[in-house]
């Protein structure tokens, strides 16, 4: 065999020799090879890493690495769309202009490829355009100009059939390298926090990045589906918090460059998507404004963010918390110690009827935290209109009487909890009258039992912040200032409320906490139908927490804590299939649950016979557990 013939055979059988014998300069070090690594056998996610993105040409081509949840390279993706569009700067379109996306087009490839889409068949792929930006779409490329590659992965499936999830990734560049500026306004974990999972046409794209990207006015033929006119209008109606508040959406993120343009750069189409009933060129509802040139010389940064918060409310409130200090009971009558204290300034204020800036100001309890209370409807006491008891060192004590205390639940525990409003103008606490302004303090609970206040109590199944992914921290007012979802509403809205037994479905008929707040976000509750839910209904953690094992509060077992749903004519449903059947309510799953030993309309002694074998599947760890078999995110 010749050395010639030897150095050619594969790698395993020639290595000792070839290095010893094939001889020659071992030559100038080769460029380092692109990364490999194992290919994915499971995918849950796709993960695009870009590698390199620019012109040749004026041709745009893009080269980039897709992984799996666990970084290991994909192979084999069939098909993938291209977008691709320019950023021009604020004031490039004209005098106070916003800066806005261009879009020059989009390109699929699957089946077939406008430009040239090659599999390296390491993880890697690249992508060159089918022609030049400059004159795509009309638009013309702009030297320096901030540059978007969007793409549009998933859907689809790889050859063995394994599916790929649906994901969107972008790259910002300039020819020159990374861009100069932005329009980095909104997260889509903003928005996600109320939507679940955003996703539009047909799922396919679901990033703020990929939406404004084509939501723009070189794309779309209606000015109305221009990206934040649209956004705006879209939440006119049914925004469940206050529109007022731009930070709501427009939160302050440091990840996020141009998170504050929503008040630095006013424009007519921005604040004229809300403001619907000013025409700006025509001077209706406004001075005559045909540009935006001159916004800015009245509506300034500071003065904008001012009026579109919440700010001088909050203020105000800051100067005023309720301190719940000491609790005891004796024969259904519990004493409370009430400390109302400025916590900014420390300043002890006296007992609220003394204060004029307290409008309203209530304390209220229940009793039987292990039974989700005794009765229907807390006991209560005005504050502003009731005398304390005693006072000592600012503490002002008050009695609440009548609490319904059974023979043998002595060693329970109860709930105490606070509401009220105070009032305010310009930032401060004043007193009330015409002309001020009056505001709703943020509700509190505390758990109390015989003798002292405790920090175990009725188990937390919501908590405000979970609550105010859609609704705010504490905005959403009941009853008119109640607003702690967390633990106050359950002290009155209990199973002790009674459900419409002639109702289609009585878990959507009655006040019962648990029925009555799956019943309004789906749209089934009396006076709610409209309610359109912004989320998927599915994703049970989108309103529950979890409890002290970190498992969320939807998983089974109930905690039996839980009562059987009460109706209207003294029978009773089982409590597993009462919640349940307020979403899965066709014939087929009450059937289900009956088989399963759920009582429907029984007597009280069947519907707590613990005939209800829901566990045996559904639990933790079930072959259908509800943690697993819900949309849960």
């Amino acid at each position: 065999m010749s050395i010639k013939r030897l150095c050619r055979l594969p790698l395993a059988g020639a290595t000792l020799l070839a290095l010893t014998a094939c001889g020659g300069s071992d030559g100038e070090p080769g460029k380092p090879g692109d990364p490999g690594g194992e290919p994915a056998m499971t995918i849950e996610s796709l993960h695009v890493e870009f590698m390199d993105v620019g012109f040749t040409d004026g041709i745009a081509s893009v080269k980039y690495r897709v992984t799996n949840q666990d970084d290991e390279v994909v192979v084999g993706i069939p098909s993938a769309t291209f977008i691709a569009a320019q950023l021009v700067p604020e004031g490039y379109t004209g005098a106070g202009n916003a800066s806005t996306w261009q879009y020059f087009g989009s390109e699929n490839c699957a089946a077939t490829c406008p430009g040239t889409y090659t599999d390296l068949k390491t993880g890697i792929y690249t992508y060159s355009f089918a022609a030049p930006f400059d004159g795509m779409n009309g638009q013309t490329l702009i030297e320096g100009a901030t540059q978007r590659l969007v793409i549009k992965l998933g859907g689809d499936s790889l050859p063995d059939g394994t599916p790929l999830p649906i994901t969107n990734a972008h790259k910002d560049w300039q020819s020159a390298g990374e861009p100069a500026y932005t329009r980095d306004i909104v997260s889509i974990d903003t928005c996600n926090s109320c939507h679940s999972n955003l996703a539009f046409h047909g799922s396919r794209y679901n990033q703020v990045e990929t939406c404004v990207t084509c939501h723009n006015a070189t794309r779309v033929s209606n000015p109305a589906n221009v990206f934040a006119p649209m956004v705006h209008s879209k939440h006119l109606a049914g925004f469940p918090q206050p529109l007022a508040d731009c930070e709501t959406c427009h939160k302050p993120d440091a990840a996020l460059a141009d998170n504050q343009n929503w008040h630095k750069i006013p424009t007519m189409e921005a604040c004229g998507s809300c403001h619907t009933n000013i025409n700006f060129p025509a001077g209706e509802g406004h001075p005559a404004q045909p540009t935006n040139a001159n916004c800015v010389a009245c509506h300034n940064a500071d003065w904008t963010a001012e009026v579109h918060s919440d700010k001088a409310a909050d203020d105000a409130l800051a100067a005023f918390e309720v301190q719940l200090t000491s609790a005891s009971m004796a024969a259904g009558t519990v004493t409370v110690g009430v400390k109302l204290v400025n916590p900014q300034s420390g300043e002890v204020y006296g007992a609220a009827d003394s204060l004029d800036f307290v409008s309203d100001l209530r304390l209220y309890a229940n009793w039987g935290g292990s039974m989700d209370y005794t009765t229907r409807s807390a006991r209560s006491i005005r504050l502003q209109s009731t005398a304390a008891v005693s006072s000592e060192n600012g503490v002002n004590s008050y009695q609440i009487t009548g609490l319904t205390v059974p023979a043998g639940t002595e060693a329970d525990t109860g709930t105490l909890a606070v509401q009220g409003r105070v009032c305010a103008a310009d930032g401060k606490l004043v007193a009330c009258g015409d002309g001020v302004d009056v505001l709703v303090i943020k509700s509190s609970h505390r758990f109390f039992d015989a003798s002292a206040l405790t920090t175990a109590g009725r188990r937390t199944v919501v908590t405000n912040e979970t609550c105010g992914n859609c609704h705010s921290d504490q905005k959403l007012n009941f009853h008119g200032a109640r607003n702690d979802l967390e633990g106050q509403c359950q002290l009155c809205h209990n199973h002790n409320m009674q459900a419409d037994a002639t109702a289609a479905n009585p878990a959507h008929a009655t006040a019962d906490f648990k029925q009555l707040i799956h019943a309004l976000h789906r749209g089934k509750f009396a006076g709610f139908e409209t309610l359109n839910y912004p989320g998927n209904i599915g994703n049970c953690a989108q309103c529950h927490t979890n409890n002290a094992d970190g498992v969320l509060s939807v998983a089974l077992p109930l905690s039996s804590a839980v009562q059987p749903m009460a109706l209207s004519d003294g029978s009773f449903t089982s409590a597993t299939a009462a919640i349940c059947s307020n979403c899965h309510e066709s014939d087929s799953a009450r059937n289900h649950m009956t088989q399963q030993g759920g009582v429907f309309a029984g007597t009280k002694a069947d519907a707590t016979a613990g005939t209800e074998s829901c566990n045996t599947c559904h639990s933790q760890g079930g072959v259908v557990d509800v943690l697993k078999v819900h949309p849960i995110k």
